[in-house]
This record gives structure tokens, C-alpha cells and sequence, in this order.
């Protein structure tokens, strides 16, 4: 009977840290350095994530053009990752002609 509670409360005492990292991991975050945070200090270690990811959400969203739509920011991006690699091609080019 004992060993059935010690167990219950062990798992119960272990799902904490587990709800932590499970949220950390769902943000691109690593999955056991969360659950170490979390069983080092188990109830900060949620607000500090979801601090963490907040923080992160709010730099995203300062980095959209504002009235863009999600296919025309993705179109954007994938422009702007072209311009910057040919133009790196083209340094290579004019660096082989000197």
C-alpha cells in the first residue's frame, strides 16, 4: 500500500517537470534540459518557458510586414533568401576574375 502511494506521488511529482518539457520541446526548445530545469525547480521552470517562448512570439511578430499575407511573407522570405545567395555567387565569380 505504501509502495502504491510512493508511486502515485512520484509520478504525479515527475508529470510537472514532463508538462514542462513537452511545452518547451513543442516550441523548438530541447526536451531533457527542460525537464532538468523542471525537476530542479518545477513550478518557476513554467514560467520561465512560457516567458521564454512569449518573448520569442513577440520578436516574430515585430518582424512581419505588417498587411502581408502568410503566402506573400513565406514568397518574401524565400526572394529575399535568393537575392542574398546569388549575390554571394556573384562575389565568388568577380573574386576568380582578378
Amino acid at each position: 500500500m505504501f509502495i502504491d502511494l510512493a508511486l502515485v506521488g512520484l509520478l504525479f511529482l515527475l508529470s510537472i517537470p514532463a508538462i514542462t518539457a513537452y511545452f518547451a520541446y513543442s516550441h523548438g526548445r530541447s526536451f531533457w534540459f527542460w525537464f532538468g530545469i523542471g525537476c530542479i525547480i518545477p513550478v518557476l521552470a513554467n514560467f520561465i518557458i512560457i516567458y521564454l517562448c512569449r518573448k520569442d512570439a513577440v520578436k516574430a511578430e515585430k518582424r512581419k510586414v505588417p498587411g502581408l499575407s502568410r503566402y506573400e511573407d513565406e514568397w518574401m522570405d524565400e526572394y529575399i533568401t535568393n537575392i542574398i545567395e546569388i549575390g554571394s555567387s556573384n562575389k565568388k565569380k568577380f573574386n576568380r576574375l582578378k
